[in-house]
């Protein structure tokens, strides 16, 4: 069976990356036409939605890394797309082990990164990871309390109050 690679376009790529909005690729994709001696990326640094950066990382490193196998932690992927500084990186370290956090949500946490960005990531780095996050986070829904619940209980228990035994 072969395998068929396939290419997306940069701004695609960003776009699905939560780094950058459908409207900000169409106004940057419409420069394009106008300044033919600018790239994509350089178009949405020059207008500050992206670091350049972040632009270079994309063109240049995101298609090898997502066909080879990954030997760093996701934190030295996010800090060479130029999403975070590494200053960042060890106060996200002392959180996370001061809170026994995952990388990511310390950052989320920390309002460094969106969300849909470090599953992103962790999507196309660590797919495994990710299937062990939506696993935990599956796990915690079942385990919360719902307002329905304290319902169910305080209905139990006014009733046990009003009705004993």
């Amino acid at each position: 069976m072969s395998k068929f690679i396939t290419f997306k376009p940069i701004g695609e790529i960003l776009k699905e990356a939560d780094l950058i909005t459908r409207p900000q690729l169409e106004v940057a994709l419409r420069d394009q036409a106008y300044y033919e001696d600018l790239r994509l990326g350089e178009i949405l640094a020059l207008r500050g939605w992206i670091k350049q950066d972040t632009a270079d990382f994309f063109v240049k490193e995101w298609f090898k890394l997502t066909s080879k196998r990954i030997e760093h932690p996701i934190g030295f992927y996010l800090n060479r797309a130029g999403l975070l500084s590494e200053s960042d990186i060890q106060a996200i370290l002392v959180e996370q082990h001061k809170y026994s956090l995952r990388f990511g949500d310390t950052a989320i946490k920390q309002g460094l990164l969106k969300p849909n960005t470090v599953n992103f990531f962790l999507q196309n780095l660590f797919p495994s990871q990710l299937h062990n996050f939506h696993r935990e986070v599956e796990q915690q829904q079942i385990n919360r309390i719902t307002k329905d619940d304290i319902t169910y209980w305080a209905t139990l228990s006014s009733e046990k109050v009003s009705h004993p035994g």
